[in-house]
């Protein structure tokens, strides 16, 4: 019960039980997996939000089987992300991008006509192949002091440094910061973009939370790892993306650096809102969605409606197996992502199949377990020319499309 920032002593926010990591889907339905607590827990000195315990590394990453998908949502906020990017002179068609967790490559691809060079870094050795393959040049390690020093000796410095979703993915935020000490230099500046703390806090979005999350990052806790590093924050950015998301630009503290507004703006609200009596309020809102899902669900099975989750995503599965949904309510998982169909979602034992199968049958609901792409689901399932189907909305409420 310590905080991984600054040493301080933590208290526990949420118990959301015992769960499977979340992307550890199954080959086949198994009744005894290896389960982890999943626990929240607060520092008051810091304002940090973190996992209790976390798994390795190792454990999670390295065959790893999310793949971010194609999506028109995504494709949207990646040009939001690059022309604020642009507009604020922190690239130019020069520069040299490295993106950290670049996964497939779906970013850099889309920035790589903008800069003047692409380098992505994963360590997942399945991921890394799929994008080396796509022609996005990537190399299969986890980021860290020693390998920035190989990205610095074979590569060179880059002008930016991107981390997308993949900070708060470490138990020791402190190594990746190592790492971006390591490789950025004196005029460089680093991009990381994660769900953001408040914005998860508010919209009850206890699903957020798995054991690949370790932090939830506000603007006070980002601030003081970068203070630990010598770092320093020079501008935020919220985004809608993924029901909510922060983009710190931070750079190396030279006593020179100059504060956009926008961090100020964003930290005054940040401090009337978020604080640990908000934090108590999200772990009973957490058990209200439970309650009125499991109710939901409860009567709807009476009445013999068919029930799919269309999602095989690890948010999804958070909220699965907190609720205790298994294929005994929700038949079937439907997803778009190929090397998840065929396989079973951990504990819940929900068999996973495509989009194409799923939109066939027409299910009576859909349980929005990708409730971040609920427009573009929507949109999907009625072009398919279903409309029968209605959607179970679990977030910010449980209510009914």
């Amino acid at each position: 019960m310590t905080c991984r920032i600054c040493n301080n002593p933590t208290s526990i926010i949420l118990d959301l039980g015992s769960t499977p990591p979340a992307n550890s889907l199954l080959l086949k339905p198994e009744s005894d997996q290896s389960s982890f607590p999943l626990i929240l827990e607060y520092c008051e000195s810091c304002y940090n939000i973190q996992l209790k315990d976390c798994l390795s590394e190792i454990d999670l990453y390295k065959n790893y089987l999310y793949v971010t998908p194609e999506s028109s949502m995504l494709t949207s906020h990646y040009g939001y992300l690059t022309d604020y990017l642009i507009n604020k002179k922190y690239i130019s068609d020069t520069s040299f991008v490295v993106e950290v967790g670049s996964n497939i490559g779906y970013y850099l691809e889309f920035i790589k006509p903008k800069v003047g060079k692409i380098l992505g870094i994963d360590p997942a050795s399945n991921i890394c192949q799929m994008a080396n393959s796509n022609g996005i040049d990537t190399i299969c390690d986890f980021f860290n002091e020693k390998s920035a020093l190989i990205i610095k000796e074979q590569h060179g410095d880059p002008d930016i440094i991107i981390a997308r979703h993949c900070f708060a993915h470490n138990d020791n935020p402190h190594e990746l910061m190592k790492g971006v000490k390591e490789l950025l230099p004196l005029n460089g500046r680093v991009v990381i973009e994660n769900a953001y703390a408040l914005n998860t806090i508010e919209n009850n979005e206890f699903d957020q939370i798995y054991h690949e999350h370790m932090f939830y990052y506000s603007i006070r806790s980002m601030s003081e790892i970068l203070k630990i590093h010598n770092m320093i924050l020079v501008d935020v950015l919220i985004s809608l993306v993924h029901g909510g998301s922060i983009i710190f630009v931070a750079e190396h503290n030279t006593g020179k650096n100059v504060i956009s507004p926008s961090v100020k703006q964003y930290l005054i609200n940040e401090q009337l809102k978020l604080n640990k009596d908000t934090l108590t309020t999200f772990a009973t809102k957490a058990f209200e969605i439970k309650r009125n899902l499991i109710s939901l669900v409860s009567d709807l099975k009476n009445e013999n409606k068919s029930i799919y989750s269309y999602g095989a995503t690890a948010k999804g599965n958070t909220l699965l197996n907190f609720v205790g949904f298994t294929n005994n309510e929700i038949e079937f998982c439907i997803d778009s992502t190929e090397i998840k169909i065929g396989k079973y979602l951990p504990k819940s034992n929900i068999q996973i199949i495509s989009e194409e199968q799923g939109l066939s049958k027409q299910p009576d609901y859909f349980l929005l377990t990708a409730w971040n792409y609920k427009d573009e689901i929507i949109n999907k399932v009625r072009a398919s020319g279903n409309y029968h189907s209605k959607f179970i909305v679990p977030f910010p409420v449980v209510h009914i499309v």
